[in-house]
């Protein structure tokens, strides 16, 4: 009678892991579905590009369109800001060459000052130009000063130009550079002094008192040195002066004789 082992073979203990109807226990099962799940998963898993991440070649012609816009680009800036600047150092009277003329004022101060020059080269170089001394009264700290000046001698009507001239820009009066003595002419005794616009402004804006000593210094200018001129009348712009202002223009003005 045969012997039944306790211990079988490692065939009857593999067998023993099956159930009675030969299926896979359901902890085994689980495992097998979720390892077949992944791997599905892996295998649908979208493949690489490998061409995405390359980057594509710029064409040619788009760099020389960009580099000619750059370049183009700052020499504009560059054009403009440099016209700017020299426009704001022009109107700050930096890099204003010294006889530059932009303008008709700029135009009759170049003239005048070239005048002034050649006068004075003409006077200092010690030739036989005659020259005439002249006293010239102006307006200083509220009383009238006396100072001599040499000019080129010239016909009576143009020294006295020169010596009105002389009598207003040494009386430093308000605006004087802007005055302008247009015509000089005599008639008899008289002489006449067609004054520019701002002769009327300047005399206003200075006062009665020092109005009426500039007044004054012409007038003793001109008749002292100006014979047989013993008065001086006004006109304006070539026109006879308004009344109604802070001194008279419109009469004629001349000195007090020295017998009354």
């Amino acid at each position: 009678m045969p012997t039944v082992r306790r211990g079988g073979t490692s065939g009857d203990r593999d067998s023993s892991s099956l159930n009675s109807r030969g299926r896979v226990p359901a902890p085994r099962r689980r495992q097998i579905q979720q390892a077949a799940m992944a791997a599905k998963k892996i295998q649908q898993r979208p493949k690489p590009n490998p061409n995405i991440n390359e980057d594509k070649p710029t064409p040619l012609l788009l760099k020389i369109l960009s580099w000619l816009g750059i370049i183009l680009l700052c020499f504009v800036l560059g054009y403009l800001g440099t016209s700017w600047f020299v426009e704001f150092l022009n109107r700050k009277l930096l890099l204003k060459p010294e006889n530059r003329i932009e303008n008709q004022e700029d135009l009759i101060n170049f003239n005048e000052s070239e005048e002034k020059r050649i006068q004075n080269e003409k006077i200092n170089s010690g030739s036989n130009v005659p020259q005439v001394s002249l006293n010239i009264y102006h307006v200083r700290n509220d009383t009238i000063a006396e100072t001599r000046q040499n000019f080129v001698s010239k016909t009576q009507e143009d020294n006295i130009r020169d010596a009105v001239s002389s009598v207003i820009s040494l009386s430093e009066m308000p605006q004087a550079e802007k005055i302008k003595l247009l015509h000089v002419f005599k008639v008899s005794d008289t002489a006449f002094l067609d004054m520019s616009g701002q002769f009327v402004s300047s005399i206003e804006a200075a006062g009665q008192r020092k109005s009426l000593l500039l007044l004054t210094s012409i007038v003793r200018t001109v008749q002292e040195n100006f014979s047989p001129v013993s008065q001086i009348r006004f006109l304006i712009d070539s026109k006879p002066p308004k009344s109604g202002g802070i001194v008279d223009l419109t009469a004629p003005w001349k000195m007090p004789s020295r017998n009354s």
